[in-house]
């Protein structure tokens, strides 16, 4: 089996992020260190963000075992939290190497290429001279993400493979890399295209008219391009973050290098800032409503809302006619060229979302914007010292059990009854529970009074004296 590891990137300063949530939020436990809390150890959908990632390399065999394969790069002052959080079986899901928890030496980032570069300087003899997937830990790549394609694409074609997301129409390019695919009208089409070239600094609006590639934080790189990574690193040509600066270093396209491929992927997320952690939260309580098929009256009838307002505005547009306004929305949609993916349901809840987010919907989160668990960090850490904030949300310190913290991992057992007999109970309990209707806060009973108790069960020494009647013989009977 050919050689590969993970390396998962945690250098960057999750301060500014921290210092910003505690401004909207008063989440003054969040800026307790001096890195407030690590972006990676963020909550999202009742598990840090370093669980998703865990979860997405363990479905790939060739990153097995994680002692010898996988690996977490962190800065001087986040390294202490998360080795707290490898530590915690609870938090980890299971426990993660603590030998495998490593530093960069400095206080933040040194750049993305300059860190893979510590990583390889410092990496066991069992990685050496094999390929190495590199992922921005601080980002998300969706529900039910896996890295064996990627890992087994790069492997089985001996090809250095990038993944990049179809930008949903509206979307801003700012601080985007997009990637230049060799035949971009045939993606849908295959699962794999060569790269001809990098944007890394993209700007501008996605078009939903045509395919914009938006570099995904994830790529799969074999020794020669590891090498040419460690001579950008000593070159200095490299310095920035993300991804997209490391590979626009590489050249992909130029004819001198072995060519680079690229894979779809369904969605990403980063966590950079408030605006991005708010868009992350509320597409996952999105995704969690849609998949438990829950719709209010009210979300329904924003939906009909907004399908009425686009029909009286294609009506206007076709010169009064509601036919033609018929017509010219149906042909807007047949304009729009196949999204390449891996899971259409995913793709298409993503763009409905991404859609509902630029008019304006802030509400599918509800948690989050009332200022009460946008991120759920204190459930996942137990606090980072301070105090909690002043909304009544969770405080520093308590710990929600994870059949609260994370509404999917619930059993729902619904009894569907007679519908001559069904009750108004029935029809509201027959509803999936999703993470809206958790409790924010857990406190449990002390065991104070039970501790109290004696060791032992205390013996009677009261005296018997009733007859004991034998089950064989009246003359056996014991007086």
């Amino acid at each position: 089996m050919a050689q590969v590891a993970a390396l998962l990137i945690a250098t960057s300063s999750g301060r500014a992020l921290a210092e910003e949530l505690a401004s909207k939020y008063e989440y003054t436990y969040l800026i307790g260190g001096v890195d407030g809390v690590p972006k990676v150890l963020l909550g999202v959908n009742g598990q840090p963000v370093l669980n998703h990632w865990l979860a997405a390399i363990t479905q790939c065999g060739r990153l097995s075992p994680l002692q010898e394969k996988v690996f977490i790069l962190c800065n001087e002052n986040n390294i202490s939290e998360v080795r707290a959080w490898a530590a915690d079986e609870r938090l980890s899901a299971g426990g993660f190497p603590l030998d495998n928890v490593l530093s960069n030496g400095a206080d933040d980032s040194l750049g993305i290429a300059a860190d893979v570069a510590t990583f390889l300087a410092a990496a066991p003899p069992a990685v050496a001279g094999g390929s190495l997937l590199i992922a921005q830990a601080d980002t998300l790549c969706g529900p039910g993400f896996t890295v064996a394609r990627a890992v087994e694409h790069a492997i089985m074609r001996a090809k250095d493979t990038l993944l990049y997301m179809a930008a949903p129409d509206g979307m801003a390019l700012g601080g985007e890399a997009v990637v230049r695919l060799e035949e971009p009208t045939t993606a849908a089409e295959t699962s794999s295209q060569r790269v001809a070239g990098l944007d890394a600094a993209a700007a501008g609006i996605a078009d939903g008219a045509a395919l914009t590639a938006v570099l995904a934080p994830v790529a799969v790189l074999r020794p020669e391009a590891l090498e040419r990574v460690a001579a950008a690193a000593a070159a200095g040509t490299s310095e920035s973050p993300t991804l997209g600066d490391l590979v626009s270093a590489l050249e992909p396209g130029n004819i001198a290098h072995p060519p680079m491929f690229a894979m779809p992927l369904d969605c990403f997320f980063r966590l950079s800032n408030l605006y991005h952690v708010t868009l992350t939260s509320n597409f996952y309580a999105f995704y969690a409503k849609e998949k438990a098929g829950y719709k209010g009256d009210a979300a329904r009838a924003l939906e009909a809302a907004r399908k009425l307002h686009d029909l009286h505005e294609a009506r206007t547009t076709a010169g009064g006619s509601m036919a033609g306004g018929v017509r010219l929305l149906a042909e807007r949609k047949a304009a729009r060229p196949p999204e390449p993916c891996v899971d259409p349901e995913l793709r298409k809840l993503y763009g409905e979302f991404y859609d509902s987010w630029l008019r304006g919907d802030r509400h599918h989160d509800l948690a989050a914007m009332a200022g009460r668990g946008i991120t759920g960090a204190s459930v996942l850490l137990g606090g980072s010292g301070g105090t909690g904030h002043s909304g009544g949300g969770v405080k520093a310190g308590s710990s929600l059990p994870i059949r609260f913290a994370d509404a999917t991992t619930r059993r729902h057992n619904a009894k569907e009854q007679h519908p001559v007999f069904t009750t108004s109970n029935n029809t509201y309990g027959i509803k999936t529970p999703v993470q809206v209707d958790m409790p924010l806060t857990y406190t449990a009973a002390s065991q104070h009074f039970t501790k109290s108790f004696p060791v032992s069960a205390p013996k009677s020494a009261g005296l018997v004296t009733a007859v004991t009647k034998s089950n064989v013989h009246k003359t056996l009977d014991d007086f």
